[in-house]
């Protein structure tokens, strides 16, 4: 960028969000997000409103500046590095959070964090149900731009199943609000639904209303041991078909258990691979008799109920302190997310244990396994940084063979966007491309996200910035 056009968009954006809120020096926070890529920036700009978002995109859009939208930067894909320069739209101040019982929905700003909406829904005696790894960390408007998960979709589903309506601001500064506070509408194109999951892309969304549900009173979780992490998978397909549907299904093989094991009760860390099975609902006796009847489906060689809520938490806690784990490891690691469909679990599982064994890469598997949402980590020495790329681009094809997806819940964002042409068809790509420039037709919008710009090949990693010194810098989200 001229710098004569740089002096001027800092002038005319310190114009609109006032001076403290145009950040040009000690930018190193706003180049990255979770992942290992850097890029560059001329400047950060935290708006404080909707109304201030849409005068800042008409100075960039009429100065041709790209703009990065920013959450929480707890993106696993790149997703909010800035790669094009121009400026990054950081909603960080953007974070009220209203509940409206009557109505049973909330409303937040984009820059709210996830675990706070459900705090504040819980208070209410209501429920806010998806629930990423990093919802403590991670921005209501990046799990918009993301679909996000976690383990609680398998029963209540993901994101965008609680999205009721959001306000967006488009590449040229335009205001557009869509869907509100009604539960059900039939009325023309589902255009919100354009806006989750393009990483922000297309617009970016300043306003969320999001459906609650009640509160579930009761919990129970068992742990369950297989002997190989294919007999816990067949037990996944076992129990997903019998007409049971649990409210969280998770999956640790062997290498992930061996991660664990410190956390765990004593000998569960032995196990081939577990099943972390969750139920909810308002009666204790019927939660107790579903988890119960689960544990007999799926027929493991040790079955353990939590007994107390301490037990139960502290089976939740080695589940969720495997990324802590990874980091904490003096090794490398590379954290993946695929996911197939549940009968062919067994068969992915297989392929990663091959993999691991032809590579000598250490590839520990957890996974949402009740929606064949699998994250295998390659865990790596520098001097095997070389075969990550060529594996994981194996580990992508295997999943769209199985009829599966590069990505369950993390997107595409700049990592995996090569590999998205093993996914979709070139139709497709036409038809996103064409709705790409319909709604940002000067191209300003998280530029060199979602669309490939070289081969799906092994190399893939090697065309990142930062990837042969670099490493994750916070705790993965799976």
């Amino acid at each position: 960028m001229p710098q004569s056009t740089s002096v001027q968009a800092l002038r005319e954006l310190a114009a609109v969000v006032g001076d403290r809120h145009v950040i040009s020096g000690a930018l190193e926070p706003f180049t990255h997000d979770a992942t290992f890529m850097d890029g560059e920036l001329v400047a950060a700009v935290l708006p404080g409103t909707t109304a201030e978002v849409s005068l800042v995109m008409k100075v960039c859009n009429d100065l041709g500046i790209p703009v990065v939208a920013r959450g929480a930067g707890t993106s696993l894909v790149g997703g909010s590095v800035p790669l094009g320069g121009g400026i990054v739209l950081s909603l960080e101040r953007m974070s009220e959070i209203e509940i409206d019982t009557g109505n049973v929905c909330a409303i937040a700003g984009a820059g709210a964090i996830t675990s706070r909406i459900q705090e504040e829904a819980a208070a209410h005696g209501l429920m806010y149900p998806p629930d990423p790894a990093s919802a403590q960390m991670s921005s209501i408007g990046g799990n918009v731009a993301c679909n996000s998960g976690g383990p609680s979709c398998l029963k209540y589903g993901v994101t965008a199943d609680y999205v009721m309506g959001m306000t967006v601001v488009l590449a040229d500064g335009q205001i557009l609000r869509l869907g509100g506070r009604t539960r059900k509408r039939s009325s023309g194109y589902r255009l919100a639904h354009l806006f989750i999951g393009s990483e922000g892309t297309l617009g970016i969304v300043t306003e969320v209303v999001l459906k609650l549900i009640p509160l579930p009173q009761h919990r129970a979780t068992a742990i369950v041991s297989f002997r190989t992490a294919t007999d816990a998978a067949a037990a996944v397909a076992r129990l997903m078909g019998s007409g049971h549907l649990p409210a969280a299904l998770e999956l640790m093989d062997r290498g992930a258990l061996e991660l664990v094991e410190h956390l765990l009760p004593p000998g569960i860390g032995h196990a081939g691979c577990v099943l972390l099975i969750e139920q909810d609902g308002g009666s204790p006796q019927q939660v107790q008799d579903d988890i119960e009847a689960m544990v007999v489906v799926v027929d493991g060689i040790d079955n353990r109920l939590a007994q107390s809520s301490s037990e139960r938490e502290k089976l939740w806690n080695a589940r969720r302190s495997f990324g802590k784990v990874l980091m904490a490891m003096p090794k490398n690691f590379f954290a993946e997310d695929v996911s197939v469909p549940i009968a062919a679990i067994p068969e992915m599982l297989s392929r990663i244990q091959r993999l691991a064994a032809e590579t000598g890469l250490r590839i520990p598997v957890v996974g949402h396994a009740g929606d064949g949402n699998l994250h295998p980590s390659f865990v790596f020495d520098d001097d095997e940084r070389g075969l990550v790329g060529p594996a994981a681009a194996r580990l992508f094809a295997d999943a769209v063979e199985l009829g599966g997806s590069i990505s369950g819940e993390h997107g595409l964002g700049a990592l995996k966007r090569d590999h998205a042409a093993r996914e979709h068809s070139a139709l497709e790509f036409d038809l996103m491309r064409q709705l790409k420039a319909v709604m940002d037709p000067k191209g300003i919008l998280n530029p060199h996200k979602v669309f490939p710009e070289g081969p799906a090949d092994g190399g893939f990693l090697d065309r990142q910035p930062g990837w042969r010194t670099g490493r994750r810098r916070s705790e993965i989200g799976d």
